[in-house]
């Protein structure tokens, strides 16, 4: 990571929710527009869902989603997904939007945040061990992609 660089974590901008698209993957034109309606529809939350822009230097580099549902979390827990543009993995960014999401989080008194990665991303194991986050469990065949069950690996960050 560059000192020189300004990492921010805010509230998506005018004509930038198809950005969180691209840097998600997204490609199917319904997934996109149902993703920019989600951002654009509401500045805090819609339903269960927020999501974040995480910005060097002005440009927005990663997607923050942020998910706390009413009925099955207790009150002051937010479970978080991550995706950096791919240009700037391991520069930092993840870092970066991790430790700024726990002060975006304390800041609006959440206790607790949660996180997962896949089992293979040691990248993102690396991260979540570095910023001080407690690995939880292994979630057993959580996702199923193309038929394949993969597992997670589970961590929390409490005060």
């Amino acid at each position: 990571m560059n000192v020189t660089d300004k990492y921010e974590l805010r509230e998506y901008g005018a004509g930038e929710a198809l950005i969180a698209a691209d840097i998600r993957g997204l490609t199917q034109e319904e997934d996109r527009l149902h993703l920019q309606e989600l951002i654009e529809s509401d500045p805090e939350w819609k339903g269960h869902y927020h999501h974040l822009a995480l910005a060097r230097d002005g440009k927005v580099i990663g997607d923050i989603q942020l998910r706390r549902c009413h009925y099955s979390m207790p009150p002051g827990v937010v479970h978080v997904g991550v995706d950096i543009l791919e240009s700037e993995r391991g520069t930092g960014a993840g870092t970066r939007a991790l430790e700024l999401l726990w002060e975006w989080a304390q800041a609006r008194n959440f206790h607790r945040i949660e996180g997962s990665t896949e089992s293979s991303n040691l990248a993102m194991q690396r991260v979540f061990s570095k910023v001080g986050w407690n690995f939880e469990g292994i979630l057993k065949s959580y996702f199923v992609e193309d038929g394949v069950a993969k597992d997670y690996l589970s961590y929390s960050k409490t005060l």
